[in-house]
């Protein structure tokens, strides 16, 4: 770590997160106030398991990133630091910029914008030894977490058991996946006329603290599949340019995800996608996407 990161200044999130503590760990230090501007900072250090195809840090772990920065940003500013509110991503905007670099860490700060009875809205970035990899916008819904743990505990399952996920016939696997997507699971496309449909099997490891499918793993799923239908469409190699999505509903580890992309238009340097994310016929995230596409090496 840079010398000015010191981690053992900086804390872990309680109580557990599983994707975090899966795909992180995510650090974080509050001095301040936290409802003012540039007092969250929050730190991953990035590790060969966050790696794209090109060798740099997948966009799905920088759109993580962006929803924890997110949540904690607007979170604390909602509760006063107390982390007794649970934040919850409604909606979430983010800008790529530059790419980031496996082997150092990504910071992220941000700025509360307002905070209502119900929702908190807040921007920030994201850097890279000082350069901007990411800019972030995003609201979130805020809930006693009493509240939410409460639940979580009255809907644990009874047995330990897992139940069995199945792939429909005519989806392949992904053994060409980026290291970041095999490090979160198996997944398995389709192709479509107009882009690709994809599934992926859930596990509890891809839960947040409150026992539902983390945001940012909706995400990350959804980004590889984005960048896997402008490949297939174009013959191009995709990277992502902005992504947007918007939280319809709470999905669990018990049924697998399908999201189909669509890609209405493309031209020679950008394509532009669409998708939705779906659970046993439930839909979970709307997203869209803009992507640079450059010739295959």
């Amino acid at each position: 770590m840079p010398d000015s990161i010191d981690l053992a200044r900086y804390a872990v999130f309680t109580p557990p997160d599983p994707f975090e503590d899966h795909t992180g760990p995510f650090y974080f230090r509050i001095h301040g106030d936290a409802s003012k501007a540039g007092t969250v900072h929050c730190v991953l250090p990035t590790e060969p398991r966050h790696g794209n195809y090109a060798g740099g840090v997948h966009g799905g772990a920088i759109l993580t990133f962006a929803d924890y920065a997110l949540c904690l940003v607007a979170g604390r500013a909602a509760d006063g630091g107390t982390n007794t509110s649970f934040a919850m991503t409604v909606s979430i905007a983010v800008e790529f910029l530059s790419a980031g670099r496996i082997g150092v860490p990504l910071e992220a700060t941000g700025e509360p914008l307002q905070v209502t009875g119900r929702l908190a809205f807040a921007r920030g970035s994201i850097t890279q030894q000082g350069k901007a990899v990411a800019l972030w916008s995003g609201v979130v819904r805020h809930v006693a977490r009493a509240k939410v743990m409460g639940r979580k505990d009255a809907a644990a399952p009874t047995s330990s058991v897992a139940p069995a996920q199945t792939v429909p016939e005519g989806f392949e696997p992904l053994t060409n996946a980026s290291v970041y997507s095999r490090h979160i699971g198996p997944s398995y496309a389709r192709k479509e006329v107009d882009g690709v449909t994809m599934i992926q099997p859930t596990l509890p490891r891809m839960c947040n603290s409150g026992g539902a499918l983390h945001g940012g793993y909706m995400m990350s799923f959804a980004d590889s599949a984005v960048t896997r239908a402008a490949g297939v469409v174009t013959g191009m190699a995709p990277s992502t340019v902005s992504f947007a999505a918007e939280f319809l509903a709470a999905g669990s580890s018990t049924v697998p995800l399908v999201t189909r992309v669509e890609v209405p238009r493309h031209g020679r340097n950008l394509a532009f996608l669409r998708g939705l994310l779906e659970q046993d016929g439930k839909p979970l995230l709307s997203y869209s996407a803009t992507i640079f596409l450059r010739p295959k090496a």
